[in-house]
This record gives structure tokens, sequence and C-alpha cells, in this order.
């Protein structure tokens, strides 16, 4: 397992990249098409190979990836996903998981893209494992942005907690009035980008998606386990994984607040390297002063990360 191959470019893009990547200030251009595929609403942009497939994350559109759209478009063709429901796409007959992955299958199908790179945040990190799992001789790489094959709160759990668990969030979401939905998402993605006024910014991109679609791709990523599948995932992986700096955020354990950054990055990788053990082609890249996005914390490190993977031979 090829898990420390990064590690360097990593650590020492961090003891410069302080700017963060500012979604409100840097438009995307304008995409060469805007078309639904399967249930997803797809923009591409640019052109090149190989070709890129940016899969956000929860309530996450392709803002979530203005910088890689804007470096990557003059030499790759870019493909820019948005889940229904999401960022003020209307909410679907079938906002599941499931349907996402069918329809990938179809963009790639429809495009005749040849082993594209799939670039996935979060949830959508999740979707790029299974794909990779399910089809790794169609794709050139996988560059996974702390998405996991399975909720890591939920990493102990048995496969009828994990689905107790899925009903009980989609319930509890579906059944929030609209202010207090709008409160807990506010708290969650507050807590996910370093910098403040950054942070609002995402959260009045955040407040765009319907609550169906955040209940519905929350009950799947919940009841989702990967795990047992990652020895088929033969296609090499990148996977980003944020290193928080002080204060540490409360979704990650209290005790990481009394360690050094050296501390901190040891035990973010031993706890990935667990949740993705089996994975035979993988590397873990951890990327020091950042939190849940990471391309908008870090935005420099990121970009020589997947530069870096772009350039590795397929």
């Amino acid at each position: 397992m090829r898990t420390f191959a990064f590690w360097v470019i990593a650590c020492i893009l961090m003891l410069g990249a302080v700017a963060r990547a500012d979604i409100s200030d840097t438009p995307l251009p304008k995409p060469a098409w805007t078309r639904t595929i399967g249930t997803i609403r797809v923009q591409k942009f640019g052109a090149g190979t190989p070709a890129l497939i940016l899969l956000p994350g929860e309530s996450s559109g392709p803002w979530a990836f203005t910088d890689t759209i804007v470096r990557e478009s003059p030499t790759h063709a870019v493909y820019a996903i948005t889940f229904p429901g999401f960022d003020g796409v209307p909410a679907g007959k079938d906002d599941t998981l499931d349907a996402v992955d069918l329809s990938l299958g179809l963009l790639i199908a429809a495009e005749k893209l040849d082993h594209p790179v799939l670039i996935g945040h979060s949830i959508g990190g999740t979707v790029a494992l299974r794909y990779g799992i399910e089809h790794p001789a169609s794709l050139g790489g996988i560059i996974s942005v702390d998405g996991s094959p399975v909720a890591p709160f939920l990493q102990s759990a048995t496969p009828a907690i994990r689905s107790d668990a899925a009903k009980q969030f989609a319930t509890a979401v579906l059944k929030d009035p609209p202010a207090k939905f709008a409160a807990e998402q506010t708290q969650e993605f507050d807590s996910y980008v370093t910098e403040p006024t950054l942070a609002a910014h995402v959260v009045s991109f955040v407040l765009r998606s319907d609550p169906k679609a955040v209940a519905s791709y929350g009950h799947d990523f919940y009841a989702t386990d990967l795990r047992p599948q990652l020895p088929l995932l033969t296609v090499r992986t990148l996977l980003i994984v944020p290193v928080p700096g002080l204060p540490i955020p409360a979704y990650y354990p209290p005790q990481m607040s009394g360690m050094t950054p050296e501390e901190r990055r040891t035990s973010v990788v031993a706890f990935y390297q667990s949740l993705m053990h089996g994975a035979p082609s993988l590397t873990i890249a951890p990327v020091d002063g950042s939190r849940h996005f990471v391309m908008l914390d870090q935005p420099a490190a990121f970009a020589a990360l997947v530069d870096t993977f772009l350039a590795a031979p397929q």
C-alpha cells in the first residue's frame, strides 16, 4: 500500500499555502454545455485527456471545485456534476446514490470517455470509490477528498445499526421545519471550513439544497459500507485527508487538541488507513491546516496533489 508517496509534497506545500480559495470571488467559466444525464446535471468545461469528472459532496455543487475547473479546463475536459436536489437543482423522483452511480456510467458512455479520473469530495468521494470498485478497468484514477467507504462515526456499527441510523437521519431531516433545517446545516458546514468568512460563504451556497435530497442521500451514505469490496478497487486511488489546526472542530476527538501537528497528522493517516484497509492501489495524502473542504482551505496544496496525480503514468 503506497500510503506515503505524496507525504512530502503535502507537508512542504502546507508550510507556505495559507491563502484560501474564496468561492465568492472566483466565478465559474461558462460551460460548453449543460445537460441532464440520467438523474444528474452535468456541465462540461474545456477539452483534453484524461477527462475529469467532479463529484461534489453533500448539499454542494460545482462551486466547491471552482479553482479546479478554472485551472484544469485548459488542458482537460472537465465534467462538473450536481446531484438532483443539491445547489438549487430541483429534486427528482429517484434521489439516491444508486441513481447517481448509474448516471455516472451513462455519462462516461455517452461522452465515450477513455479512462476518466473521478474527483469526489465527501459523499461524492464515496460515489467515486463505489464506481471504482464496480468498474476499475474503465477509470484512469480516483481522487477522493475526505470521502470514505463508510460513515466514519458508524465504522464499528453492525449493518442493522447502520440501517437504523440511516432511517433516523432521514426521518429527522424530513420532520425539521425549514428554519431548524437551515440552522443545523449552518452549524454543520460552518465547522467544515477553517476561515470564518469563507465558511459563511459556503453556508450561503449550501442552503440552496433541498432537505428531501439531503435526507435521501444522507440515508444512503449512512447505510453504505464499501469496505468488504475494497480489494476490488484496483484503480489507482489518492485519498486526500484534512489535518485540522487549532482550534480543533467539535466533530474530531477532543484529545486531538493536545496533540502536536505531527501527532495529529499521524493519527489522521492511521484512521484513514484503517477505513481503507484492503485497497491495493491507495495513496493517502494528509493536508495540514485544513478541514472537510480541503480544496477551499488549502487550494495550492490541493492543486499540487491533483496535478501530480494526473501527471503520473496510468
